[in-house]
């Protein structure tokens, strides 16, 4: 173990110093922020094409996309709502509070009912809006390109993320030449963590990484148990007699989790039916700060894996390379697009060491601090985007939900060196960086 222990502490950068988590200020300013990985990304400007480099224009983007806002995983989570909240009207046990959870809660269990993990109305909405806002920042691909090539897994709500983007590609643009595919033979690149990547053993798939006995569980038990150490209390704004909730899940913890998660996937149905305002902002903060270290340990820069969770990503990167290298060479392949599931978006990022996603933290209370699972909301989009000048030169950018990333790479310097362009690299540059890491993927893999 000491060996690929010392492999991943030396190579692999764990450099931010700057925070990058949720603050208890943040929530408590907006109870809302604690759902972020359930919401969709908010956009506070038009879009726009990003000012490049003088002679440089955009001819080929390529994405990787989360599946927009989808109902809870288990149909459970909504039984057994609907069974507390009528047990305890029906005993005179709700609240004010209570009585009017129980009323928001009927009003929508019919809707969500045998649709568990299904994509949302809004969910659709979200990646018509991402299709409109990627036709209007890059114009000038579409103009001189004419395909669109997209992918995605083999889930329904991936299927229809895909779908819902391209029906407004054509609404917005009738003479594309769009092709698609939903097969499991992109399944290994589109879902490294998944049976069908050659590289990826049993415990890699995201089933092991979500089990009781996976590594991080431990410490996310004690977690919760320290932050909802009064969990009677916090019941109390629903119910009269707390201990009702005993009649349907097996402890307090357990409840207060599934209450976290019903509240928080009440985003998906829309900005209006969110129901995150019944919390009290410190108690979603606390109930955040959990979740949040779960996912840093399946998808973020966790030690706990010694890399070997981000670095099954090396599929991906390696999809997302070929096609860049081959759209460089020509064709006319305007757009690239991937449909999978949020895990990608961290692993990826987290193997390109991308500053903000490359981290890596010992202590479970210190993870709020350099990382935020909700900067990968709903819909979220991982862009890269290429330009070229009249010399054939070729720059690469790219954005998370339009926010820049960056790298340990040069940034692009004008011929002058008048001005340095933090959000731009040299096509070459940013291939022998990635052939770099993926080298790093490789010899993880190998060795863990």
């Amino acid at each position: 173990m000491r060996r690929y222990v010392s492999i991943f502490a030396s190579l692999l950068l764990c450099c931010s110093s700057f925070a990058q988590g949720l603050s208890p200020e943040e929530v408590k300013a907006d109870v809302r922020r604690a759902a972020d990985w359930y919401a969709p990304h908010h956009y506070t400007s038009e879009a726009s094409t990003p000012m490049a480099p003088a002679g440089f224009k955009p001819f080929n983007i390529s994405t990787y996309a989360r599946h927009g806002a989808r109902l809870y995983s288990k149909e459970s989570l909504y039984d057994q709502m609907h069974k507390l909240v009528t047990m305890a009207r029906t005993a005179g046990n709700l609240t004010p509070l209570g009585e009017e959870l129980y009323r928001k809660s009927e009003d929508v269990y019919h809707m969500v009912k045998g649709r568990a993990y299904d994509l949302t109305e809004y969910g659709q909405e979200q990646h018509r809006t991402v299709a409109g806002r990627i036709m209007k920042s890059w114009k000038k691909v579409f103009r001189g390109r004419r395909t669109i090539v997209a992918r995605s897994t083999q889930t329904n709500r991936t299927i229809l993320s895909m779908t819902a983007a391209l029906d407004e590609y054509r609404r917005l643009d009738r003479g594309l030449n769009i092709k698609f595919d939903a097969s499991a033979a992109d399944m290994g690149v589109l879902n490294p963590t998944s049976k069908y990547n050659p590289r990826a053993e049993e415990r890699d798939w995201s089933r092991a990484f979500e089990a009781d006995t996976a590594r991080w569980q431990p410490a996310f038990k004690s977690m919760w148990h320290k932050n909802m150490s009064d969990p009677e209390r916090f019941f109390k704004r629903f119910f009269k007699d707390p201990s009702m909730v005993l009649k349907v899940h097996k402890d307090y913890i357990t409840a207060a989790r599934m209450f976290y998660f019903y509240l928080s996937f009440s985003e998906t149905l829309g900005p209006e039916t969110s129901l995150m305002y019944m919390l009290d902002p410190d108690d979603a903060w606390k109930m955040w700060e959990c979740e949040n270290f779960r996912m840093y340990s399946c998808c973020g820069a966790s030690p706990l894996y010694h890399g070997r969770n981000w670095a099954l990503e090396e599929a991906l990167l390696r999809d997302i390379l070929k096609y860049l290298k081959e759209d460089i060479e020509g064709g006319d392949v305007a757009a690239r697009l991937r449909f999978g599931h949020d895990y990608k978006i961290s692993g990826t990022l987290v193997l390109l060491d991308a500053e903000g996603w490359n981290h890596c933290e010992n202590d479970p209370e210190k993870v709020w601090q350099i990382y935020d699972y909700g900067r990968m909301a709903m819909a979220s989009t991982l862009l890269f985007s290429l330009f070229r000048n009249s010399k054939g030169e070729v720059l690469v950018r790219c954005t998370l939900d339009e926010v820049p990333q960056h790298f340990p790479i040069q940034c692009y310097t004008d011929q002058h060196g008048r001005r340095s362009w933090p959000d731009y690299y040299r096509w070459e540059d940013f291939e022998q960086h990635c052939e770099a890491r993926l080298k790093l993927a490789d010899k993880i893999l190998e060795t863990t």
